[in-house]
């Protein structure tokens, strides 16, 4: 199970969502029903969007990738042409979210997080010129990457209209 939350700061994480009684019932179940515990991490969005079509729009594959940079300043150089290739991205094509995002758990991490209306939408995507030429240009940044993907459980997704800590406004640019 991926569950993908996103808070103004960690304080609202711990303090208040995991300390709520809703979520004591739920963390007390979680061992009997998972391989498990929780693994939490921390990142901040450095572009991107959430849902390009503003209906909250059921994907059918979601992509979660980790990459680890061989060092701080791989990190940086990664995130700057990352940060480009995602604000190229525009929601065309079945791209429903796509989003970059730096680790605030170390500093060689970074995150990528896309949805695709179709798996088709998905492929098509990650043969894109841009998107292969940015792993070519950046493959000497990277130590390690992991990739999972995602099909829908039926359960949908929670999205309060407000926005997100670190959403891009419209005419705004993201900074690193």
């Amino acid at each position: 199970m991926l569950a993908f939350e996103i808070y103004g700061t960690r304080e609202d994480l711990y303090s208040t969502h995991l300390a709520s009684p809703s979520m004591q019932t739920f963390l007390q179940k979680i061992p009997a029903a998972s391989t498990t515990g929780l693994d939490l991490n921390h990142y901040k969005c450095v572009a991107g969007f959430l849902d390009a079509s503003h209906t909250q729009a059921p994907a059918e594959i979601m992509q979660d990738m980790r990459v680890t940079c061989v060092s701080p300043s791989s990190l940086t150089t990664l995130l700057s042409s990352l940060t480009s290739l995602v604000n190229s991205v525009d929601g065309s094509g079945g791209t429903l979210t796509y989003m970059a995002f730096q680790s605030l758990d170390d500093d060689v991490g970074a995150r990528i997080y896309g949805r695709w209306k179709t798996r088709e939408d998905m492929e098509r995507f990650i043969r894109r010129e841009e998107v292969i030429g940015f792993w070519m240009e950046n493959k000497e940044h990277v130590r390690a990457m992991e990739q999972r993907l995602y099909v829908p459980n039926g359960k949908g997704w929670l999205h309060r209209g407000s926005g997100y800590a670190g959403e891009k406004k419209e005419g705004q640019k993201a900074k690193i």
